[in-house]
């Protein structure tokens, strides 16, 4: 014979709160996202980063100037955390190429993106899905993305002119 020792009852009150504290925890997690990771939850606004790259150029001028990519990238980076304390400089990189025509160059940095969630339609609280955009965000992620490109255009023009470029 089997002998079974029956434990004592639990209050129903202690499981329905357990239940509850662990569905709002899982909630909050899918809603806000999880601190100090990629994963940044389902909420709607504007975030960051995003790699993107900035089509790749050519600076027409003497080839035989010694342009270094280290020393422009780390120009570069100066320039971006100077707009942005907060921008992870170590995500932008540069590379550039001496043709006899002058210098090719790509630039990949960190920038903005929206997150739109479409859960309840026409709804004001999310909104409309990435394809079909919502202004206001797009707009915002516009202008942060454009004070990005123009500091890192203008930072890396100038470091050209100081090598002797026209």
């Amino acid at each position: 014979m089997c002998a079974v020792e029956l434990k004592k009852e639990s209050n129903p009150f202690v499981n329905i709160a357990l239940l509850l504290g662990t569905t709002l925890i899982t909630a909050a997690i899918l809603y806000y996202g999880v601190p100090n990771t990629e994963f940044r939850g389902v909420r709607t606004g504007v975030f960051f980063p995003r790699t993107v790259e900035l089509p790749e150029d050519v600076r027409f001028m003497d080839n035989r100037i010694k342009c270094e990519a280290p020393e422009a990238l780390a120009l570069l980076r100066a320039a971006v955390v100077k707009i942005k304390p907060d921008y992870p400089a170590e995500s932008l990189t540069l590379r550039f190429q001496n043709y006899s025509s002058g210098y090719k160059y790509n630039i990949s940095y960190a920038s903005y993106y929206a997150q739109r969630i479409n859960f309840a339609g026409d709804g004001g609280y999310f909104r409309k899905g990435a394809i079909v955009g919502d202004p206001v965000l797009d707009a915002e992620v516009k202008a942060k993305d454009d004070e990005l490109e123009k500091a890192i255009r203008d930072t890396l023009e100038a470091y050209f002119k100081a090598k002797g470029a026209q």
